[in-house]
């Protein structure tokens, strides 16, 4: 009787368990895991009737935006909330990231996506902001003070490029968000630059915050509190600085105090200082004085006078910087820019090197010598000087190294030359060279630029750089890239 009671009371126990009854079976039970996903318009206003999908991807990868890939679709309430819970939903992981989006159309187009982190048993709440043309257009300007705006590229192809990047190249990565570089796991803090200008231009407010945001995670003492160059969403690659990302970083602040407030200026002088504490050197080349720009910062700063990147020199921002500081150190570096410029450009094509020393050696240290992914920059750099400022300087330049783009053709143009014209690129026609000698035609003559846009019209670049330099060149091209001390 006794062993039978015994048989009994286990039988029962096992029953008890695999049911999930008592204190040990309530760790076997799945979890709920909630999210209250809110899509909103770009106003601020709840969307009732809107389709939310969940994806394992983000946007920026097909599997994130195809809709049977999608592990569960919700329709928004009245109140704009779409609510789903992980559980039933086969292998998710315990912790990760999952992403929700809105799609339009038979060709999905991603109106708006957000990552978001979780761990099971969580109940999170989030915002979704859609945008159906994503982003307000800016009004155009009508022209410069100097330089001829060509009539062949249009504000309507400029905004619809930059709505292309928004969608295809900036990703979620926790708070924040990401401009993507190659691999697309991986984002340079010159690709952040470029995001944070074209969200400030584009009068993006949303995007604008989401990038600072990640900006400001990635900062590194290595870096002296500048953004670490190379990174992850998770981690850092390479904890030192590269100074053309953080000198876009702080101008894009500028341009969005213009907007937004003097929150954006205070976060601008911050970073326009330890530029100026770390990165700029004083150099003597032949006997004068010059300042140029050290290119990173690990620890201490690197290069100087011995190694330079004439692309990491921007005279119009430079001008701007002096301004809102008042430090005139940032007027003797823009206009010693135009020495560094002499000392380097070859006398017939006006080419520049990737890489030079104050004197103008191309190449030291090993590094590229030929105009190449650095270098094709310096034709938007510096002819901004003339478009804002008229400076001589920089309109020559720009006329003698578009005059010789135009003798090569735009559509000849390729990813590299050497300093006297030899072509040495290997994959064709992008934007990055072509849109930089169209920007350097607007100080040449309304035919030529005219010439050129046709050309840049045509191009739709994918590869991250291409694209992220063709919508600047194309918010310059038709107006939309202005001088902040005139607003």
């Amino acid at each position: 009787m006794k062993r039978s009671l015994h048989y009994t009371f286990a039988l029962l126990c096992l029953v008890y368990t695999l049911a999930g009854c008592g204190k040990d079976g309530e760790s076997t039970a799945e979890l709920d895991t909630k999210f209250d996903i809110t899509v909103k318009n770009a106003a601020g206003t709840p969307e009732a009737n809107r389709e939310v999908y969940l994806f394992r991807n983000p946007a920026t990868e097909t599997s994130g935006r195809t809709p049977p890939n999608a592990l569960k679709k919700i329709t928004t309430l009245a109140d704009g909330i779409a609510r789903f819970n992980l559980k039933g939903i086969p292998d998710v992981a315990t912790t990760g990231t999952l992403y929700f989006t809105v799609l339009q159309g038979s060709q999905h187009k991603v109106l708006g996506s957000i990552g978001v982190a979780y761990t099971k048993g969580e109940t999170l709440t989030r915002d979704l902001v859609i945008q159906e043309n994503n982003v307000p257009a800016p009004n155009p300007n009508a022209a410069y003070k100097y330089g001829f705006l060509p009539a062949t590229v249009t504000h309507e192809l400029a905004m619809s490029e930059y709505n292309r990047w928004k969608n295809t190249q900036v990703v979620p990565c926790s708070d924040g968000l990401r401009v993507i570089a190659n691999p697309a796991n991986e984002t340079k803090v010159e690709a952040i630059g470029f995001g944070l200008l074209l969200a400030a231009y584009a009068q993006d407010k949303e995007t604008f915050d989401g990038i600072l945001r990640f900006y400001n995670s990635k900062r590194t003492t290595q870096a002296a509190n500048m953004m670490a160059w190379s990174v992850t969403c998770s981690g850092v690659l390479d904890p030192g600085s590269a100074t053309d990302g953080d000198i876009d970083v702080a101008f894009a602040l500028i341009v969005a105090s213009k907007h937004w407030g003097n929150s954006y200026l205070d976060a601008a002088k911050e970073i326009i200082q330890l530029i100026r504490d770390k990165l700029i050197m004083q150099c003597s080349v032949s006997g004068e004085s010059m300042y140029v720009l050290a290119p990173g910062y690990s620890g201490r700063a690197w290069g100087g006078c011995e190694m330079t990147d004439l692309m990491y020199h921007t005279p119009a921002f430079f001008r701007v910087f002096a301004s809102v500081t008042g430090d005139n150190r940032w007027i003797e570096l823009a206009e010693d820019t135009y020495t560094l410029l002499q000392n380097a450009a070859h006398p017939a094509t006006g080419l520049v090197p990737d890489w030079q020393t104050a004197s103008g050696t191309p190449g030291p240290g090993g590094r590229a010598g030929h105009f190449g992914y650095d270098a094709c920059r310096a034709p938007w750099r510096l002819t901004l000087d003339y478009l804002w400022n008229g400076n001589t300087q920089a309109e020559a330049w720009a006329k003698k190294v578009s005059d010789w783009a135009n003798q090569v053709g735009p559509a000849n143009i390729v990813d590299g030359y050497r300093l006297e014209g030899t072509p040495i690129g290997t994959n064709g026609l992008n934007s990055s060279f072509l849109g930089g000698f169209t920007v350097a035609s607007m100080g040449s003559s309304q035919a030529q630029v005219d010439r050129f846009g046709t050309e840049l019209s045509k191009l739709r670049d994918t590869y991250w750089f291409n694209l992220n330099t063709r919508c600047l060149y194309l918010f310059t091209l038709t107006g939309n890239f202005w001088n902040p001390l005139e607003k």
